[in-house]
């Protein structure tokens, strides 16, 4: 059984940090003695996605979503980490979250958790519970659906629920947040943000740190001052590979050795700088040792074997200096788009004319370069064809003192764009072979359609055959119209809205009016369910050749010439061949069909007892007048008290009582099955005395509510801090908390 409960309150900051070790990329640890949280048994962490879903999300596609954050963490290399998700309903449909047994994913709607109290800037956070020597007993995501709204499909103004949950899961597995401006553990997001959905480098070795399987390389160090060699603990190490991109991180610890863990073997420029901003240790967890009086310093080059470990020796820094780049206001990641030019701005201290702005990368371009003492503004030019990943910015003053922005840009591809998608249906059982075409399909790409996600070169999933083709096979999915989507790699998608159906076999429920004229013209409208884009009807074994499809419960037939006869079955074929069919449902008259044109007068007392003449055409003497019946099916509404057939262009009727005011249809039938219906052909308006009447009163009223709330100094970029973080002990098998939430 692990030892007791670590109390925070008993030991100093300093103390805390002594038995941390310099880890890659930032673990969350016990503050009480540093232990590193792990989970026991890393290769299966139970995962359960609440069946509740967002109240902003109603067709189920925040499943898709989350098993997508899943797929990010699942996907890394060289780490025995994984993340098993449970998909019994039973389980999914659980509210008690905060069983340890129990990790689930899941939208606080109402501050049920306690966690999102009024005003709350949190986004989401991930309550984690550990044993004293980090054995992590527990941890689930929770989203603040209270305070913000959330999608999967690009609302402008919401948070991406797979950045988010990206993220988060990445608290789950043990990490903290990242000194990478632009990484998936970086502690602010924005709502038009997508890139957290792919795993950074600093991730990726942070995972293989943590659960590691293989051999990677490792480069070690001590960061000391070069004025008195005193180390520096809590230095942000940062390690870039030979083509300059940004590849590994640590922090020192207390006695400034340090440990970059989980490299691929190669040559390695390694650095030192300061976690001051725009992550600092007011997002780390309780317990660690951040010294920051130092200028950013880079070592050199060093040169690593896979498997193996170098040892650097002494990473000198000197003296702190009065510039620095990069707040926590400003807008991260920098996106910069291969093949493209991007205009970006940096806030920061010192940012004086006559200095000089550069990127790690050296096929990277920086112009237009402008400083303004408090901020600097400058374009990004990528070549096309660059892979993507992170880059450093690098701010060196006139007098030679300077600052880098870690991983202050991500270079992506393009989004890639689905134009047309070929056929455009399937039968819901799945079997369809589709063509996707568009532009930007890279290898590893995604396709999600209603649910299901294909993975470029995966069993059951799709293949990347060029630039602007993906090739696929559709798997069952549920009837209904779905957007297609093609996600990069990188986190940036392509989209095509209702770009495909799947068919299910059709329903019919009603078909109105149920006869017609010989000569065909005769509107029917036919009711049901899973009609498709392209849906064939019959009547009486005879394709009708005007078919409007209103939806997909709903068909407009304007009917071919037929025999007087029937009634006949009315046939509904969906592509593919399945169909429904309604016996009895349609007969051929002689004579022509009944047409109501006008109501005189249009209007009438809602008490009813009134005469009004209907004009059109084609009336017979049995002819009925119905008010208030539904216009596709004929049901409901309240007959006419009287009808009185003048001639076959005139009625002379006298209305029922009506329940309300408000227009209402009007529809005229015979005994043969013909009828039209006026659509909102009457007028019905309250009496001008009693119950109801003018001295009537109510209450109520609309409001308009701004949209948006205060953000502080990051309203002009629209951004908001994103992550609290619950840590949690264990007294034996009883947990309590004993420590704050994380920002």
């Amino acid at each position: 059984m692990p030892g007791a409960i670590a109390h925070r309150s008993a030991v100093t900051a300093a103390a805390l940090a002594l038995g941390a070790a310099g880890l890659a990329h930032v673990r969350l640890h016990n503050p009480s003695n540093g232990n590193a949280l792990f989970w026991p048994t890393p290769s299966s962490v139970p995962i359960v996605i609440s069946s509740a879903g967002s109240d902003d999300i109603s067709d189920q596609s925040h499943f898709t979503s989350l098993r997508m954050a899943l797929d990010a963490w699942n996907d890394v290399t060289g780490t025995g980490a994984g993340l098993v998700e449970d998909t019994s309903p039973s389980q999914q449909a659980r509210t008690d979250w905060d069983d340890l047994a129990l990790n689930m994913i899941l939208f606080d709607e109402n501050n049920s958790s306690g966690y999102f109290p009024d005003g709350s800037s949190t986004v989401a956070l991930t309550p984690v519970w550990f044993f004293n020597d980090g054995q992590i007993a527990g941890a689930d995501v929770l989203f603040n659906g209270k305070a913000f709204r959330f999608t999967t499909s690009g609302v402008a103004n919401r948070f991406d629920v797979q950045d988010v949950a990206t993220h988060e899961l990445g608290h789950l597995l043990g990490l903290d947040h990242s000194g990478w401006a632009s990484g998936t553990m970086y502690p602010y997001v924005d709502r038009e943000v997508l890139l957290h959905r792919s795993l950074g480098l600093d991730e990726v070795r942070g995972l293989r740190d943590a659960y590691p399987i293989g051999a990677h390389a490792t480069i070690q160090g001590t960061v000391e001052r070069s004025a008195d060699g005193s180390p520096v603990a809590g230095a942000q190490v940062v390690a870039r590979d030979a083509n300059g991109r940004t590849a590994a991180s640590c922090l020192s610890q207390a006695d400034g050795r340090f440990w970059l863990r989980g490299l691929e073997g190669g040559t390695y420029e390694v650095y030192a700088d300061p976690f001051d901003a725009p992550v600092s240790a007011l997002n780390l967890g309780a317990g660690w040792t951040i010294e920051t009086d130092f200028e950013s310093t880079v070592h050199g080059n060093v040169a690593v074997s896979g498997g193996g470990t170098s040892n650097i020796g002494v990473l000198a820094v000197e003296p702190d200096v009065s510039v620095s780049l990069g707040e926590n206001v400003d807008l991260f990641p920098l996106r910069c788009v291969a093949g493209a030019t991007t205009s970006h701005s940096l806030r920061g201290s010192g940012l004086a004319d006559g200095s000089t702005l550069s990127c790690s990368d050296p096929d990277v371009t920086l112009s237009n370069v402008a400083w303004f003492g408090t901020l600097v503004s400058f374009e990004v030019s990528v070549p096309g064809g660059q892979s993507p990943g992170h880059a450093d910015l690098t701010v060196t003053k006139g007098n030679g003192n300077k600052d880098i922005l870690v991983a202050a840009i991500e270079i992506t591809p393009p989004d890639p764009a689905v134009v047309f998608v070929s056929p455009n249906q399937g039968q819901g059982s799945g079997g369809a072979s589709i063509t996707i075409s568009g532009t930007g399909f890279r290898a590893g790409a995604r396709v999600v359609i209603g649910g299901n996600v294909y993975e470029d070169g995966q069993a059951g999933g799709c293949s990347v055959v060029d630039d602007g083709t993906i090739t696929l096979q559709t798997l069952p999915t549920a009837g209904g119209i779905w957007d297609v989507v093609v996600v990069d790699a990188s986190g940036v998608e392509g989209r095509l809205e209702s770009g495909f159906q799947f068919l299910d076999a059709p329903a019919i429920s009603s078909a109105f009016p149920a006869a017609g004229h010989e000569a065909g013209g005769t509107a029917i409208v036919v009711r049901g369910g899973n009609f498709g884009a392209q849906t064939l009807v019959r009547i009486d074994g005879v394709l009708q050749s005007q078919v409007d499809v209103v939806g997909q419960g709903e068909l407009s037939v304007t009917t071919q010439a037929g025999a007087v006869g029937g009634p006949y079955a009315i046939q509904v074929e969906n592509p593919g061949g399945l169909t429904a069919t309604l016996a009895g449902a349609f007969s051929y008259v002689a004579t022509p069909d009944p047409l109501v044109t006008a109501l005189e007068p249009g209007s009438g007392d809602v008490v009813g007892g009134e005469t009004i003449v209907v004009r059109g055409a084609n009336f017979k003497s049995d002819a009925s007048v119905t008010f208030g019946a539904d216009e596709g099916t004929g049901a409901g509404g309240t007959p006419a008290a009287t009808v009185t057939f003048v001639d076959a262009g005139e009625l002379l009727v006298v209305t029922p009582g009506f329940g309300a005011a408000g227009n209402v249809n009007v529809l005229v039938g015979d005994s043969s099955g013909q009828a039209h219906v006026l659509v909102n052909g009457f007028q019905v308006q309250e009496s001008a005395t009693g119950g109801g009447g003018a001295g009537g009163g109510g209450g109520g009223g609309c409001y308009t509510i701004p949209v948006g709330e205060p953000r502080g100094p990051r309203a002009l970029l629209q951004a908001l801090f994103w992550l609290g973080l619950i840590l949690l002990g264990l007294r034996g098998t009883a947990p309590r908390p004993v420590a704050q939430r994380l920002r």
